[in-house]
């Protein structure tokens, strides 16, 4: 009986700390960056909804930031994970706008 008793502990304990929650992986080793002038950029933030916010490192946060939540609650909706990486738009060198183009894992 301790025996069996033993075996389902360890059973049990193998599948509870194998167990990973599912999120989104962001690969910033494949991250790109691509130079473009600032009147392009200022149109590509401001489709994104970032009108008002001048460019800079600020429209570069919120842009990753807005991304990273909508791809969590597509796998919450998917119940899968999507690795990522992010384009960024730079303007003299400095990234100011993060886009990423999702790249979905099919279990």
């Amino acid at each position: 009986m301790k025996k069996i008793g033993f075996i389902l502990m360890a059973v049990f304990l193998t599948v509870a700390l194998g167990i990973k929650t599912v999120e989104a992986a962001y690969l910033p080793e494949y991250d790109k960056y691509v130079e473009v002038s600032y009147e392009d950029a200022r149109k590509i933030a401001d489709l994104l909804g970032l009108k008002d916010v001048p460019l800079g490192e600020e429209t570069a946060r919120l842009s990753f930031e807005m991304q990273e939540n909508l791809i969590a609650k597509i796998e919450v909706i998917l119940k899968t994970e999507i690795d990522h990486y992010y384009i960024w738009l730079t303007v003299d060198g400095q990234p100011v706008l993060g886009i990423d183009p999702p790249v979905p894992l099919y279990n």
